[in-house]
């Protein structure tokens, strides 16, 4: 009796059609879901970097504005426009509306010109500008177009000022008050809204007081003599 070979199965390795669309599919699930993943991490980095900058920034501008209007001269100058409720004596300079406010202060050292110098906050097109020429000693200055200039700001939509009447307390759209308050030349704080950024910055306020070295009302900061 003869033995017969014994004959092995042949084992398919291989992967049906129905397989291979199945890892198919797989395979696309798991490439979106890595793709909304590195989407989903690279916008988280760049609002974070947008949110860094923006407080950047903002910390910037701040620190500039307060600089510059926190000290206000409260020198009286032949010619100036009044502010203080009496029209028969000089004025001060100090212009201020509900977006600009032009007035004489110091301009810091930082930027290679300190001193007193006559000044213009406003927007100028998508730009919040601050515009300072050398203080000559006459009682006004417009020619704000040749002004040195420093951007405190950008992009901007819009820029709104108020400020504080420090006998009502209340917040006004321009200065100095419609009716007249004797003795006061100066609001007690400003409050400056930029418009525009991203995420929005909070309003600036600034406590204001007048200049004492060679001014004649000495250090009685928003009241004047």
């Amino acid at each position: 009796m003869h033995d017969r070979p014994c004959q092995k199965e042949e084992k398919n390795n291989g992967f049906t059609l129905v397989e291979v669309l199945i890892a198919l599919a797989l395979l696309s699930l798991l490439m979106l879901g890595l793709t909304g993943a590195m989407r989903a991490m690279s916008d988280t980095s760049e609002g974070i970097e947008r949110r860094i900058d923006t407080a950047d920034r903002f910390r910037v501008a701040s620190n500039l504005l307060n600089s510059v209007l926190s000290e206000v001269s409260i020198r009286r100058l032949p010619g100036a426009a009044s502010t203080g409720g009496n029209a028969s004596q000089p004025a001060i300079f100090f212009e201020a509306s509900s977006n600009s406010l032009s007035w004489i202060g110091v301009m810091p050292a930082r930027f290679g010109v300190g001193g007193r110098h006559y000044m213009h906050l406003a927007q100028e097109g998508h730009q919040l500008v601050l515009r300072y020429a050398p203080w000559n000693g006459a009682s006004t200055f417009t020619d704000w177009g040749s002004a040195s200039a420093q951007v405190v700001a950008e992009p901007v939509a819009a820029f709104d000022l108020r400020y504080l009447d420090p006998e009502s307390l209340q917040w006004l759209q321009a200065w100095p008050p419609q009716e007249p308050r004797p003795g006061i030349v100066l609001p007690q704080a400003i409050e400056a809204t930029v418009h525009g950024a991203e995420p929005p910055w909070p309003p600036i306020v600034v406590a204001v007081r007048g200049l004492a070295a060679g001014d004649v009302s000495g250090s009685i900061g928003a009241w004047g003599p």
